[in-house]
């Protein structure tokens, strides 16, 4: 989820599992951490910890994958302070830790804990957002999904859909509820829908998109249905909805209930596509071959941990995994979307949002 975001996301209807985890081993924002004095500290901060679930899975995710390695974790919450983040990362030097990974709080505005670890010799991971292209070349990798080729699939299973409900010589509205306004991985997401959305529409060239406006919900369930009621209002028409972030999926799904496009039971002819790979989403699709959910793209927070943790212990250790290549170095997830077909594969009880570990 998501990004280089200001503003914290909200979890999606009551803490999951993972957030309460994160709660209670870190009061909010005080450090989690587990011990193996043997190979040293790696040290971990996080835009958010506390109130966020997705953060949360990844933050449990890279504390889970270090200590199974044998080193002491330990994760803190920068509670979307840049501020907070460089101390944190000064303190982690300080404390002598032999790596730190960071969920960067905005692309630049970290550049001076950046700078401060490489004078100390101790190299840092960038995982999920990312910086500039500058301090992404001081850092020893950049792990990342591919944000844009995971909507694309996204958007060519949506546009298959709509074409099979709707039917040729139709005209479509495709309204997108997007994250934040003039943010990379919004926009990222939202080309990256359009691109798969449009190959497979260029199939059918008497199909008709009209595209509704995009609102803003910040991630957040409140500001997410006031955007969707506000649209539903004035569009009540409305075929395809592209949620960027399953964190919200309830609050879209309260606003088509409301607005009488969905049943209590959930029955709906508005297509739904979302992203996150929020476990509830998940779990639904598997459920009803018919969810009105026909594809939601996956960022695999506990996978994307996994390879930060190695790639920080590869860059300690002097043992490249190979894996994180070019300039700015970086290690990127394969895309990857999941349809009421396949969502059985990706269900877990360990985790919030799905994906390997």
């Amino acid at each position: 989820m998501v990004t280089k975001r200001t503003t914290r996301l909200a979890f999606i209807s009551s803490l999951s599992a993972a957030t309460l985890l994160a709660l209670t081993a870190c009061g909010g924002s005080a450090p989690a951490s587990t011990s193996s004095e043997e190979k040293g500290l790696i040290g971990i901060s996080m835009r958010f910890i506390a109130g966020n679930a997705w953060l949360s899975t990844m933050s449990d995710g890279a504390v889970k994958s270090g200590t199974s390695k044998g080193w002491t974790m330990e994760a803190v919450d920068a509670q979307g302070s840049a501020q907070t983040q460089i101390q944190q990362m000064r303190t982690f030097i300080n404390k002598g830790a032999k790596a730190i990974i960071i969920e960067p709080v905005g692309d630049r505005n970290v550049a001076s804990g950046i700078e401060a670890a490489k004078a100390a010799g101790i190299p840092v991971i960038v995982v999920n957002d990312r910086v500039s292209e500058e301090l992404a070349k001081k850092v020893a990798c950049n792990v990342h999904d591919d944000g844009e080729a995971t909507a694309e699939l996204v958007g060519a299973k949506a546009a298959e859909a709509a074409v099979a409900k709707k039917g040729q010589n139709s005209t479509i509205n495709l309204y997108i509820q997007a994250l934040f306004p003039q943010e990379l991985v919004t926009e990222s997401r939202e080309n990256g829908f359009m691109t798969g959305w449009n190959k497979y529409m260029a199939q059918h060239p008497t199909v008709q998109t009209k595209r509704i406006p995009n609102n803003y919900g910040e991630a957040l369930p409140d500001k997410t249905l006031t955007a969707m009621r506000n649209v539903l209002a004035g569009n009540p028409d409305l075929d395809v909805v592209f949620n960027q972030t399953d964190v919200v999926m309830p609050a879209v799904i309260e606003a088509l209930k409301g607005a009488g496009r969905m049943d209590q039971n959930g029955k709906t002819e508005v297509i739904l596509a979302g992203f996150d790979g929020g476990m509830e989403v998940i779990k639904s699709m598997a459920k009803d071959p018919a969810s009105p959910v026909v594809a939601d793209g996956l960022n695999q927070p506990a996978l994307q941990a996994a390879f930060a943790v190695d790639e920080a212990i590869a860059a300690v250790t002097g043992t490249p995994t190979g894996k994180c290549e070019g300039s700015p170095a970086t290690r990127i997830l394969p895309a990857l979307a999941v349809t009421p077909e396949n969502a059985g594969q990706y269900i877990s009880g360990d985790l919030a949002f799905a994906g390997a570990e």
